[in-house]
């Protein structure tokens, strides 16, 4: 074959490829960013639950508690921050991005019988969601592979048992 015959075939392969290699770095960024989100959130409920256990059990603790996962996860992202808020039934109030639940546990207990191995134990349960926004959500049809919905947000959720002695 000539040079000639194949000239435009860099640039056709290119306009066909970047697309999709665009998307894949945007992607593996993305990732990245709410994987980082989802330690400090992880973080930040091992340590209110790691703190909680050596406090007395009354709504002053619950607040304490609560401060003490805010003041972990300073690391999130600047412009949603941490709320001490509490979660109901383990979903954040509407409008919220994010919501703290303090659970204790005592020994027999139905709903957390797995943790149980005798009757006297007791636990308590820090429970984090936060919403990460997302850089550029993406909403529409891509011809062959259908439509895609990447959301404005993705819910990140940290939970941690520790037991109380």
């Amino acid at each position: 074959m000539k040079a000639r015959d194949q000239r435009g075939q860099f640039t056709v392969e290119m306009v066909l490829l970047a697309p999709l290699l665009l998307v894949l770095i945007y992607l593996t960024f993305e990732f990245g960013r709410v994987f980082g989100q989802w330690l400090i959130v992880t973080n930040a409920a091992r340590e209110g639950a790691r703190f909680g256990i050596t406090q007395t059990s009354d709504t002053t603790a619950d607040a304490a508690i609560m401060a003490r996962v805010v003041q972990t996860a300073q690391g999130l992202e600047s412009s949603q921050p941490l709320q001490a808020v509490a979660c109901t039934n383990n979903q954040p109030p509407s409008g919220d991005t994010s919501c703290i639940g303090i659970t204790r546990v005592t020994c027999p207990n139905g709903d957390y019988a797995t943790l149980c191995s005798t009757t006297a134990e007791s636990f308590l349960i820090v429970l984090v969601r936060y919403n990460v926004q997302t850089l550029f959500p993406i909403s529409g049809s891509i011809p062959i592979v259908g439509s895609i919905n990447y959301p404005g947000s993705v819910q990140v959720t940290g939970q941690s048992y520790m037991r109380a002695y």
